[in-house]
């Protein structure tokens, strides 16, 4: 049956009027519309709207309008776009979260989001942050002594958030586009000499021969300090050492296990002293638990300070371990510094930045180029004076 025109004329009234009374639009500039719709109250009464900006004419607002009062567009989203930062904030890090952002990273995410941002913008609406309040931001950190490698991680993470907001269309743009984060100026890292790191290595021998081994492991393959608490004993194979798994503490001492940084496996090479360390740690290890009428299970932890393996030595603890090895040796240097030795070492001794990376674990070669740029300028020399060697021309021997 054919519907009448004039019934259907009474429709569309009544779905202009509908709309209408939900929403509105706005032409803000030439061919670029905001258009608002009502969506709902908040417990104390006042109205919340769901906005979005559109561009083209007129139709394409109207059409957009319509899909926002249906519900139908993805701009409708659960957080209030008329909110305060505070509430961005918080529905952000929940996105992280369901994302899977790794445990450590979001414990750092709401760190800094608990100590710097909600109380520098916490009640400020969303709409009205700006550049400027960013800015002030910055210089406040800056003059209160934090240096801009600190700086610019509270900025990364406003950033972030706002572009998360930018695409829930809660924002027209990202604000910290246009922030000015003070400049990092990339710092030469240091690494201790293999006549330090053998005292090191010695000192910790005298105290606890299971924790010099992971010393000198930590030398030896350059891993981070999380992926050396996580190795197992089915990670030690012949010549090869599997990394892939990372340690670390969670909320009351204990601990939980996540993936490598990069969220990869790797397996990286060992040498004659690598493979002999661990074979007599493994002997050791088992002897002691023979004693105590106990196995060693073949996935039990590698170092560990539990008799069977069950428990892998913190990362916090071996930090402070090494701390405190350095001031027993008169070592001026730290854990993460034995990463730095490793690179260093691989890269003076003729292996390319492709290969170092790959036993460090980086996601990317030009990280290690990055780092390690003064090494590599060593190798630079070396290269230089290979390759005129071999165009020199040689002096004619006098007879």
């Amino acid at each position: 049956m054919q519907v009448p025109s004039s019934a259907r004329a009474t429709s569309g009234q009544l779905s202009a009027k509908l709309i209408a009374m939900r929403g509105s639009k706005q032409e803000v500039r030439p061919g670029v519309w905001r258009i608002r719709v009502f969506a709902g109250r908040r417990p104390n009464g006042s109205p919340i709207f769901t906005s979005k900006t559109v561009y083209g004419g007129v139709r394409a607002a109207d059409r957009e309008l319509a899909k926002l009062v249906a519900g139908d567009s993805k701009a409708t989203t659960s957080v209030d776009p008329t909110g305060t930062v505070e509430e961005l904030l918080e529905r952000w890090l929940e996105h992280c979260a369901a994302i899977g952002r790794a445990p450590t990273t979001l414990r750092e995410y709401r760190r800094i989001v608990d100590k710097v941002l909600k109380p520098e913008f916490g009640s400020i609406k969303l709409a009205e942050l700006s550049a400027q309040d960013l800015d002030r931001l910055y210089a406040k950190l800056t003059k209160k002594g934090n240096k801009a490698n600190t700086v610019r991680r509270v900025h990364a993470l406003i950033g972030a958030a706002l572009h998360q907001a930018e695409k829930w269309d809660l924002v027209e743009r990202n604000v910290a586009r246009r922030a000015t984060p003070p400049p990092v100026h990339a710092s030469q890292v240091t690494a201790p000499t293999p006549v330090e790191v053998r005292k090191l290595i010695t000192a910790a021998e005298a105290i606890e021969p299971m924790m010099a081994s992971l010393i000198l492991m930590a030398a030896l393959t350059g891993a981070r300090r999380g992926e050396l608490c996580g190795l197992r004993w089915s990670d030690f194979s012949g010549k090869t050492l599997a990394i892939e798994r990372s340690v670390y503490e969670t909320a009351g001492g204990g601990y939980d296990i996540k993936s490598t940084k990069t969220h990869q496996a790797r397996r990286i090479g060992l040498d004659a002293l690598g493979i002999a360390t661990l074979e007599r740690l493994h002997s050791d290890v088992k002897a002691q638990a023979k004693e105590l009428g106990l196995k060693v299970a073949r996935d039990a932890f590698m170092f560990s300070r539990s008799p069977q393996g069950l428990e892998p030595i913190r990362p916090d603890v071996l930090t402070k371990f090494v701390i405190r090895m350095a001031e027993t040796a008169k070592v001026d240097t730290h854990l993460h510094a034995l990463r730095h030795f490793s690179a260093t070492q691989a890269i003076a001794a003729g292996f390319d930045p492709v290969t170092v990376g790959s036993r460090l674990g980086h996601a990317d070669p030009s990280v290690t180029l990055r780092v390690y740029s003064h090494v590599l300028e060593g190798r630079d020399h070396d290269a230089a004076a290979a390759i005129g060697a071999s165009l020199a021309v040689e002096t004619p021997q006098t007879a």
